[in-house]
Formats: C-alpha cells, sequence, structure tokens
C-alpha cells in the first residue's frame, strides 16, 4: 500500500516521538512498540537520519553478535521556540531537537500597553532567541492567558489586559516566520512542561495549579492533557470563594463583600500585592512599608522568608482559598498529585503548609484523602519549554 505524504509525515512524527520518549531505543524495539515491521521502520528511519533529525550509535551493552544501533534526536536537527505570557511577562525560550534549553528572553508588559504593543514584544521576545539561522527554526509554540482557541490560532480573551478579545496570533506570525505556530492556554503549557520534564513525568492523574496574574488549573487524565469541549477545561479562576474568618481577609475586598470574591481576587499573586497595597493604606505596619515605593512580588517574597507580621497573615488568606480550591478540585478529579507553578512557588512553606491544611481539613470532612501538593521546581521559564515543547509534539517533518 502506497502512503499518501500526509501520511509519510504522520508516521515520521510517530517515530520522532518514540525516540524522544525512548532515547537510545533499537529499531527494532521501535518496530515492535509501533507495531510495523522493521525493514518499514528501518526505511523511515533511514530518511529521518540522511535528513540530519536522528543519529545513531552502537549500543555499548550487548554482548553476542552484531550489536544493534540506537537511535537519538540529533541537537542539530533544528529549533523550537516556546513563548509565554501573561498580564504583566513575556518569557521567550529557544531549546534545539533534543530539547536542550540554549537561549531565552523576558520582557515586561505594561498597563499603558496595547494588545498591538503586546503583539510586537512577543514578535520581539521570538527574535530575540532565534536561531542565527533561521532556517533551522522548525516551530513555535505560544502559551496564552484566558481563553484560547488552538484550532483556530486565536486568543479569545483574557480579562487582565485590556481589550484582549479575539486576537488572531498564530496565522500572522506563522506567515511572518514561514514556520508553524502552535497556541496553547498558558497554564496549559506550564502542566506540559510537568508532564514531559518536571513532577508530573510518569504519573497518569494530576494537576498542575498556575498562579500568577489570574488563576488556572491544567488536568492531566489517563496521562493526557485535557483540553474540554471548548478548550476551556481548567478556568477555576471565576470560582467564587467562601468568605474567610481571617481578620488579613478585609484587605482583599474592593468594593464587594469577602462572600463574593473570585478565587482569583483572592489567591493570586496580583490579589495578594492589591491586599498588601490596601493594608498600607489602611496604616499597618510591616518591613513592606520602610520604603515608600510600589510593591513587587520579589519584595512579597523576601518578607515571608524574614516572616513579617503582615505578610505572612495575608498569606494565609491567600494559601486558605487555594486550599478550599485544591479541595473541590480533588473530590472532583481525584488527582494522585497536585503542583503550584507560578511566582507564589518562591514563598515556600509559607504559603504551601496552611494551603495544605486546608485542603486536608476540607477533605477529611468528605472523607477523602489529600492528593500530594508540591511546588514546581522548574522556575519561571516553565511556561516557555511548556510551550516550546508543544511545538516539539505538534511538529510533523515536511514532505
Amino acid at each position: 500500500m502506497k502512503f499518501s505524504l500526509e501520511q509519510i509525515a504522520n508516521v515520521e512524527a510517530v517515530i520522532l516521538k518514540q525516540v524522544r520518549a525512548h532515547p537510545g531505543i533499537s529499531r527494532i524495539a521501535l518496530a515492535r512498540r509501533l507495531q510495523i515491521a522493521p525493514s518499514t521502520v528501518g526505511s523511515y528511519t533511514g530518511r529521518l537520519i540522511s535528513e540530519g533529525f536522528l543519529a545513531e550509535s552502537e549500543k555499548t551493552d550487548f554482548e553476542a553478535g552484531r550489536p544493534p544501533t540506537a537511535l537519538r534526536l540529533n541537537p542539530d536537527g533544528g529549533q523550537f521556540i516556546g513563548v509565554d505570557f501573561e498580564a504583566r511577562n513575556i518569557m521567550a525560550m529557544a531549546v534545539d531537537f533534543s530539547d536542550k534549553p540554549l537561549k531565552h528572553a523576558h520582557s515586561e508588559i505594561h498597563k499603558s500597553d496595547t494588545v498591538r504593543d503586546i503583539v510586537s514584544k512577543i514578535e520581539r521576545a521570538i527574535a530575540d532567541v532565534l536561531p542565527d539561522n533561521h532556517g533551522r527554526l522548525l516551530a513555535i509554540g505560544i502559551g496564552v492567558p484566558g481563553l484560547v482557541d488552538p484550532a483556530k490560532g486565536m486568543a479569545v480573551y483574557y480579562k487582565y489586559i485590556e481589550r484582549w478579545k479575539e486576537v488572531p496570533l498564530a496565522a500572522p506570525l506563522a506567515k511572518r516566520l514561514g514556520v508553524p505556530v502552535y497556541l496553547e492556554n498558558n497554564v496549559r503549557s506550564m502542566a506540559l512542561a510537568e508532564l514531559w520534564f518536571g513532577q508530573g513525568r510518569g504519573l497518569s492523574d494530576w494537576l498542575c495549579l498556575g498562579i500568577r496574574s489570574g488563576i488556572g488549573v491544567g488536568i492531566v487524565a489517563s496521562g493526557q492533557l485535557q483540553h474540554g469541549a471548548d478548550y476551556r477545561a481548567g478556568e477555576i479562576g471565576r470560582w467564587l470563594c467562601p468568605a474567610s474568618s481571617l481578620p488579613a481577609a478585609r484587605f482583599f475586598a474592593t468594593g464587594k463583600t469577602t462572600a463574593s470574591l473570585e478565587l482569583q481576587e483572592v489567591s493570586s499573586a496580583r490579589a495578594i500585592l492589591g491586599a498588601l497595597e490596601r493594608a498600607r493604606q489602611a496604616k499597618e505596619k510591616s518591613l513592606l512599608f520602610v520604603r515608600n515605593q510600589p510593591l513587587t512580588f520579589a519584595d512579597v517574597e523576601r518578607a515571608a522568608h524574614q516572616r513579617d507580621g503582615l505578610t505572612v497573615r495575608v498569606l494565609e488568606v491567600a494559601a486558605e482559598g487555594l486550599g478550599w480550591a485544591v479541595g473541590q478540585l480533588a473530590l472532583i478529579l481525584n488527582p494522585s498529585r497536585v503542583i503550584l507553578a507560578g511566582p507564589l512557588t518562591l514563598l515556600g512553606d509559607t504559603l504551601l503548609q496552611p494551603l495544605r491544611e486546608r485542603a486536608q481539613q476540607l477533605l477529611r470532612a468528605s472523607g477523602a484523602e489529600a492528593p500530594t501538593i508540591v511546588n514546581s521546581t522548574m522556575g519561571e521559564y516553565s511556561g516557555a519549554l511548556g510551550a516550546a515543547a508543544l511545538a516539539v509534539h505538534e511538529w510533523k517533518p515536511a514532505r
């Protein structure tokens, strides 16, 4: 049977994914995994080697007869770029064909930036990490905040960027750079990074709770990232939180009752900074207020590690909201692990311990066990790495 060019590209993409997941695999083992004839695998892998996508070497642990050759990704096969952004920051990263990070870039988004300004900054971030030989760029992945339609390459809506609605991102960039561009929600990009490189690797059912200006959750079930019917799975930032009885909860109210606050208005990085600024206006005492300057999250991190009283009390309110959310998610999805991602991971046990305690309290009352709750260890570029990995896994050799 003669395959079409598209079918050939699909088979080669599957082979590359298998080698990526099992570096050093032999042609025989690859044929068994794919359940196709070794001669067919040999034909495909030979072409991928000649095109520079795969490399081979003899297995060193083979004793009798002719040693089989081990297939590996060729780092020089090309490069992929991942971009991750939210209301305040844009992160970009380039990786080689074997997923090794090569370059990264960071820029800030300002409140005065228009949609066009932000798109231009995304383009500049990509330019900053482009390979010297642009012909080696194979694909780009972009982690987009809020609602996204990957099929249309469209950023649909994000609450924290003014007029960010139905923004076409994929097609203009693909036309300009001459490579495929793939979109994904940025929290799901963080989940992809954990799935392929981090604490979700090898697990079947777990969650990545992304907390930045907004809050969302990447859901992995049976080893697969979930999108939902309209790519809206995991939009938990709009959940209404139960009212907190903690005294510092009053600093989170912005003309609303505490009973009507959304989760992202209580537990996001933006909400924490806003609560501390309102505490400053209320003449509360804190190490944070020694300098009369706008607060940054780095200030909050330092104060938390110094056990500043006001900072700890405000973080307890945020942790209570997150613990409640984890409890609801655990009852619905029964994950084995919840991985926190974003700047709040820098707060360590100051946030993590009360979060765990709140989740355990809620789940014990329901007769359920709390999942393992941990901080991501992948750092601030995890979303960009996940977006690059998205490009890696969606890309197919051109035929």
